[in-house]
C-alpha cells in the first residue's frame, strides 16, 4: 500500500512536535513516582499505540472504524495529559533552578509535591468532564439585532447544533434527545453546522435515524465541516440527498424572506482531490435574493464576511475548547483564536460561534458542556 506523500510529512512533523511531549512527561513520571512505574509504563503504551495506525486513518473498513474508536481516544487523551505534564514539569524546573541559587536542593523536592497535585487534579477533574460530556445538554437563546432585518424576518428562531461527531460510541438514545429537545424548542428551522459524524460515511444512518426525533415540520439544514472533508465527503453528501437533512453545499435556501447560506468547508483546499469542494461565496450567494445570514462550521469566512458587509455568520469549529469558563467567556480554544464563542461584531457585521452539542475523540468537556443555541433575529 502506498502512503501518501502527506501523510508522511505529518508523521514526520508530529513526531517532532510529540515525541519531546512523551520522553519528557514519561522519564518524569518514572523518576518522581518511580512506585508507581507499572501504571505509568501501561499508560504511556495505550497512549501511543495509535501511531503505527496513522498512515491508514483514511482507510475504510470495519476493522480501521474499531482502531479509530479504540485508539484515537486514548491516544488524544495521553498527548494531552503529557503536553500539560511536560509544561508543568518545565515550571517545576524553573523554580528549582531559582531555588538552588540560595542552596543546593534536589529537583524531587521541588518537581515531587507539584506532580502530585497535578495527578490528583487529573483524576477529579476526568470523570467531571466524562459526565458533562455525555450527560447535560445546555439551551441558550440569544437575541441578535440586525440592522436592515426584513420585517418578515422579525422574530426569525434558528437553532444552532454543531459538531455532533456521531460514531461508534454515539448513543442513539442521545440524538434522540438532542433532535426532541430541538423540536422542543419550536425553531422556524435547524441547523447543523458541520462536523455530523466522525469522518466515517458508515455513521450518516445513524445520524439520519436520531433526526427522527424532530418531526417533519421544522426545517433540518446542515453544512460540510472539517471531519466531512477528511472522509469520503461525496458519500456523505450522495447519503444525505434527499434525506430528511437538506446539505448545503456552497448554496442557499429562503426561509421567512431570509437567505441561507451554506457554505462548504475550508478543509477543502488542503487537499487536492477535494478542491472541488471548496467554499464558493459568490456561487453559495447566487440565485436568491433574500436577506443573508451565512452558514459556515468553520469561523474563518467572517474576515470575508467582514469585507462584504454580510450582516450575519452563524459558525462552530471550536468546541470551546472543551474546557473553559462561559461567566468569564474564556475558553481554551480562546488561547488559539480570535474568534472561539459567542458573539462577535466587527464593523457592519456580527459572528455568533456555537461551542457545540458533541464532542471530539474524548468524552471530555470540562465547564463547556454540550449546548443548543437558539437565535432570535431581531430588528435593530
Amino acid at each position: 500500500m502506498r502512503v501518501p506523500m502527506r501523510t508522511v510529512m505529518f508523521m514526520a512533523i508530529a513526531g517532532a512536535i510529540f515525541l519531546p511531549f512523551n520522553f519528557v512527561a514519561i522519564r518524569s513520571l518514572l523518576h518522581l513516582h518511580p512506585r508507581r512505574r507499572g501504571w505509568i509504563v501501561a499508560a504511556a503504551i495505550l497512549g501511543n499505540l495509535m501511531w503505527p495506525f496513522f498512515p491508514l486513518l483514511r482507510t475504510t473498513g470495519a476493522f480501521f472504524r474499531l482502531v479509530r474508536a479504540l485508539l484515537g481516544p486514548m491516544w488524544f487523551a495521553w498527548t494531552s495529559f503529557a503536553i500539560l505534564y511536560t509544561a508543568m514539569i518545565v515550571i517545576a524546573g524553573l523554580l528549582w533552578a531559582v531555588a538552588r541559587t540560595a542552596k543546593p536542593v534536589p529537583f524531587e523536592r521541588i518537581a515531587r509535591w507539584p506532580s502530585r497535585l497535578f495527578m490528583i487534579v487529573t483524576f477529579i477533574a476526568v470523570p467531571i468532564g466524562v459526565y458533562q460530556a455525555l450527560v447535560p445538554l445546555r439551551v441558550e437563546r440569544v437575541q441578535v439585532f440586525v440592522a436592515n432585518l426584513p420585517a418578515q424576518a422579525e422574530g426569525t428562531r434558528i437553532a444552532l447544533l454543531s459538531d455532533l461527531h456521531v460514531g461508534l460510541f454515539t448513543r442513539p438514545s442521545r440524538l434522540t434527545r438532542i433532535f426532541a429537545t430541538t423540536r422542543a424548542l419550536d425553531p422556524h428551522a435547524a441547523v447543523i453546522l458541520g462536523d455530523l459524524i466522525d469522518d466515517d460515511p458508515h455513521f450518516v444512518p445513524k445520524l439520519l435515524a436520531g433526526t427522527s426525533a424532530l418531526g417533519p415540520a421544522i426545517p433540518l439544514l446542515a453544512v460540510l465541516g472539517n471531519h466531512e472533508m477528511y472522509g469520503e465527503p461525496e458519500r456523505v453528501i450522495a447519503a444525505m440527498r434527499g434525506s430528511r437533512i437538506r446539505l448545503l453545499v456552497n448554496e442557499n435556501v429562503e426561509l421567512r424572506s431570509l437567505k441561507l447560506v451554506g457554505l462548504s468547508d475550508p478543509a477543502a483546499m488542503q487537499m487536492q482531490e477535494r478542491r472541488a469542494l471548496a467554499p464558493d461565496l459568490a456561487r453559495a450567494m447566487s440565485g436568491n435574493s433574500g436577506f443573508p445570514i451565512i452558514l459556515s462550521h468553520q469561523p474563518k469566512i467572517f474576515e470575508e464576511a467582514v469585507r462584504q458587509g454580510l450582516p450575519l455568520t452563524l459558525a462552530a469549529h471550536t468546541h470551546g475548547g472543551q474546557c473553559g469558563v462561559r461567566s468569564f467567556r474564556w475558553s481554551l480554544a480562546g488561547l488559539f483564536l480570535k474568534y472561539h464563542m459567542g458573539l462577535y461584531r466587527e464593523a457592519a457585521s456580527q459572528l455568533f460561534i456555537t461551542t457545540g452539542t458533541g464532542y471530539w475523540l474524548v468524552p471530555f468537556r470540562l465547564g463547556m458542556t454540550p449546548e443548543i443555541v437558539v437565535i432570535e433575529l431581531r430588528r435593530r
